[in-house]
C-alpha cells in the first residue's frame, strides 16, 4: 500500500492515531486525521483527493449515507470505509449498494478490528491494483 493515501474521520483522537500508526507500518505513503468531515472535505477541495477516507458512522455532523453519497458524486473513485460500534445488518447492505467499499465493525478489542481494516484496506488496494473496479 505504499502509495495509498487514506483520510481518517474520526472523532477519538487516540482511535484515529492507532489507526494512522498501523498504516504507516504497513507503508501508507500519506495519511491525515479529520475530527470532522466538514474539514475532510475542505482539504479534499483544496489539496488533493484521497484514495481511502475511513468515516466513523458516529459522527454528529452528517449520516452515513448522505455523506456517501456527497463523495461519490464529486469524487467517484474515492473508496470508503465506514467504522461503526453498531452491527446494523440493514444499514450495511444499504451503504454497500450505495458505494461503500467496506463496513467495519468496532466490536471486541481494538486491535482485532484495526487489523482487520488494515488487511480489508491491503485487499481493496490490490483489487484496484489489477484493474477490478468496485
Amino acid at each position: 500500500m505504499k502509495r495509498t493515501s487514506i483520510f481518517i474521520i474520526e472523532k477519538d483522537i487516540v482511535v484515529a492515531n492507532l489507526i494512522r500508526y498501523k498504516l504507516m507500518a504497513h507503508q501508507v505513503s500519506q495519511v491525515q486525521i479529520f475530527p470532522t468531515i466538514t474539514e475532510c472535505l475542505y482539504f479534499i477541495q483544496k489539496r488533493s483527493v484521497p484514495d481511502f477516507i475511513i468515516a466513523d458512522l458516529s459522527l454528529p455532523e452528517i449520516n452515513g449515507s448522505n455523506f456517501l453519497k456527497a463523495v461519490k458524486s464529486l469524487y467517484p473513485r474515492v473508496r470508503v470505509v465506514f467504522l461503526s460500534p453498531f452491527s446494523d445488518d440493514m444499514l450495511l447492505s444499504q451503504l454497500l449498494e450505495e458505494g461503500a467499499s467496506d463496513y467495519i465493525f468496532k466490536s471486541g478489542q481494538q486491535e482485532a478490528w484495526i487489523h482487520e481494516l488494515v488487511k480489508n484496506l491491503e485487499y481493496l488496494t490490490r483489487k484496484a491494483t489489477r484493474g477490478n473496479q468496485f
